[in-house]
């Protein structure tokens, strides 16, 4: 007696994806799922990212007493963040429901990011040390062993496992939506908008809370101390002690004498006030989860779930798990899995050095932060434009050549960023440069952002078309990594060099840390993509999959259904199901009230019905203007409209069927048949 599969608490009616489309929709999948979710979830990351070096060298001191810890453990920490990534992996892997694979693990991570949030800010405070002491370079802090500990075990607890838990799952989201190109497009801009305004909330709004907050110690510079350095300082007034020409070179590391200043918010103080800040962004977690949860699905897990069910139905003809070690062996031998790879190396690497370092970068040429502000608000509007044009070019080039293009342009923007250093002090001439240099690369980088998750998914369709099976456990594992672990290696990088340049050099070595390292990893990518033509195959890849799955469920017996009418059976039955609830509220509600149900059933069908006519009329009339349009033509137009319709659909043909012949050539290298 054939056993029923077992259902997953994930596919219980509570937990059930709303969304019940077989296609993809602008809202509320992509809206909701795809956009404000991610953004929500996204914010306390980058919050973490951008201040969590700020918490360690203004609040904790790091920097003073412990430098080579705030240095060697973002480092040394990537290992373990590459092994969190890959266990994240497997269990992407584990047995697949109607749930999906990925959508689970956004859930189950949820509670240990939250745990992990608050670790990473409830160090205990080093702070037997004298306040002055500390202002002056003193390093006799009490405990700081204890909080080098607990710092290195919250870094690691949320970076290698916590986070994890959700970026990789979330960032296969898009991989597992759907087949359609167009549609994955869709998902692909809206999640990498998701993370482009998560970064710049968490930018900009971080900078106002820990103001409002008091999150870093502020200390005020009494007239005593003007009087004793007046020597020095001539006419220069600071407002907090956090200047590194003010400790290192003004005070040369003495201490400062009580009298000389007043404390407004202690180190201590800051510290505390940071668990606020994280239970801010743990609620607009929480929100952002269940958002991603719910209104996103995976219809390509779905279909494999479906397929198998189709093939048997029972505990035996569930779809398997593929092993890491199958996917690890698939990966290391495909091309287009190597330069999307690099890709993603090389794509992380320049952006975190420029996010990182664009602070320093301005303080180092005019000696203030305003620089950086202005390019990071400035330059959020290239960025964004590039969202809307990119897909255009992308449909005319290619994803692979249109980043091609892009990476051009960012190669040549970054290089005019260093006639900055013609200007050193002047900043207005800086702020213009380096703002227009930046604005040109935004652009450049926009193809790179928007498109390039829509192209890992046909890397991953392609290896299911050769080998049968897809690789989303091991390909998102990677490519976590890379993301998660970027920011702590561009830290470490930025902290040691800073350290070793000498001061005559420093305004070279962060032009070159924020505009040349990304200018440079842009030049490579753009060389690289002019051989990813793995969009060649995006065609025959889908009817390979298709033939495959066919070839499966009939040789187990099963009963063959196409995709499209599965998809319209699906349709048609979901809605049958929301017409039964739409009645079945109603009735309640009549009830409820005394109102008579069919006179409000039929007010809502009437109005139901007047819709229906309306989009009918909207229809028919823009097929009218275009059939206007036609009818205006000459034969001869007419004609040479056809023919280039019918030279653009032959080229297509023989682009196609060269690449079939190419596939089965692939296929059979591996063992697998030839498809028709």
């Amino acid at each position: 007696m054939a056993e029923k599969t077992k259902k997953s608490f994930f596919e219980t009616r509570l937990m059930r994806t709303k969304i019940k489309s077989s296609t993809v929709s602008l809202f509320p999948e992509a809206g909701l799922g795809y956009l404000l979710g991610p953004i929500l979830a996204l914010m306390g990351n980058g919050v973490i990212n951008i201040w969590l070096v700020q918490y360690w060298d203004k609040v904790l001191g790091l920097g003073t007493w412990a430098p080579l810890v705030q240095t060697l453990v973002p480092l040394i920490s990537s290992i373990v963040i590459i092994a969190g990534n890959i266990l994240v992996g497997r269990l992407m892997e584990r047995k697949p429901s109607l749930a999906g694979k990925a959508r689970p693990l956004i859930l189950l991570g949820m509670p240990v990011i939250l745990v992990s949030m608050l670790v990473l800010f409830l160090v205990p405070f080093p702070g037997a040390a004298k306040e002055s002491a500390w202002i002056a370079g003193g390093s006799s802090f009490e405990g700081g062993a204890l909080a080098s500990v607990f710092m290195a075990v919250g870094y690691n607890l949320y970076y290698a496992f916590a986070w994890p838990l959700y970026y990789t799952s979330h960032s296969a989201l898009v991989n597992l939506s759907t087949r359609d190109g167009g549609k994955r497009g869709l998902l692909g801009t809206a999640i990498m908008a998701a993370q482009l305004g998560a970064a710049g909330v968490s930018g900009m709004a971080g900078g106002f809370l820990v103001e409002l907050l008091h999150l870093m110690p502020v200390y005020r510079y009494t007239d005593l101390f003007y009087t004793a350095h007046a020597d020095k300082l001539g006419d220069l007034k600071f407002t907090n002690d956090f200047q590194d020409i003010l400790k290192n070179t003004i005070v040369n590391r003495e201490l400062i004498p009580e009298a000389e200043y007043t404390i407004e918010v202690s180190r201590e103080a800051a510290n505390k006030n940071w668990t606020i800040l994280m239970i801010v962004m743990i609620v607009a977690l929480i929100l952002g989860c269940l958002l991603e949860y719910f209104f996103t699905r995976e219809r390509i897990t779905e279909e494999a779930v479906r397929n198998a069910e189709a093939a048997g139905g029972t505990e035996a003809a569930a779809p398997k798990k593929v092993k890491m070690s199958q996917q690890i062996k698939i990966c290391m031998k495909d091309k287009f899995w190597w330069m999307l790879m690099i890709f993603w190396f090389l794509y992380q690497f320049g952006g975190m050095m420029k996010n990182n370092d664009i602070s320093f970068f301005s303080q180092a040429l005019t000696a203030g932060t305003s620089v950086s502000s202005v390019i990071n608000t400035v330059g959020a509007i290239p960025t964004a434009l590039g969202m809307v044009i990119v897909w255009p070019l992308a449909a005319k080039f290619t994803k692979a050549k249109t980043i091609s293009l892009g990476g051009v342009v960012a190669a040549l923007a970054a290089a005019a960023s260093f006639t900055c250093l013609g200007f050193i002090g002047n900043v207005g001439a800086i702020t213009g440069i380096s703002v227009a240099s930046f604005c040109i690369k935004a652009l450049g980088t926009a193809p790179a952002m928007y498109i390039s998750i829509a192209l890992m998914a046909n890397v991953l369709d392609h290896q299911e078309a050769v080998h049968g099976v897809r690789t989303d456990g091991f390909t998102m594992a990677v490519y976590g990594s890379i993301m998660v672990a970027m920011s702590g290696i561009c830290n470490g990088i930025i902290v040691g060099l800073k350290a070793v340049v000498p001061q005559e050099n420093q305004a070279f070595l962060h032009t070159f840390l924020s505009y040349g390292v990304e200018g440079i990893c842009y030049l490579i990518i753009a060389v690289m993509f002019i051989f990813m033509n793995v969009e060649k195959f995006t065609n025959v890849d889908n009817k390979a999959i298709v033939a495959d799955q066919k070839a499966k469920i009939l040789a187990a017996g099963g009963n063959w259904v196409e995709p499209e009418e599965r998809a319209k059976a699906e349709d048609a039955e979901n809605a049958r199901l929301v017409e039964e609830a739409r009645v079945a509220e109603l009735k309640a509600k009549c009830e409820k009230k005394g109102l008579n149900f069919e006179e409000e059933n039929g007010k809502v069908l009437a109005a139901k019905k007047e819709a229906e006519e309306k989009a009918a009329a909207k229809k028919a009339d823009a097929e009218a203007k275009k059939q206007a349009k036609l009818d205006a033509m000459t034969p001869e137009q007419k004609k040479a409209m056809e023919d280039k319709e019918a030279a653009k659909k032959a080229k297509q043909e023989e682009r196609d069927a060269a690449a079939l012949v190419e596939l089965n050539k692939i296929r059979e290298e591996n063992g697998r048949p030839a498809i028709a």
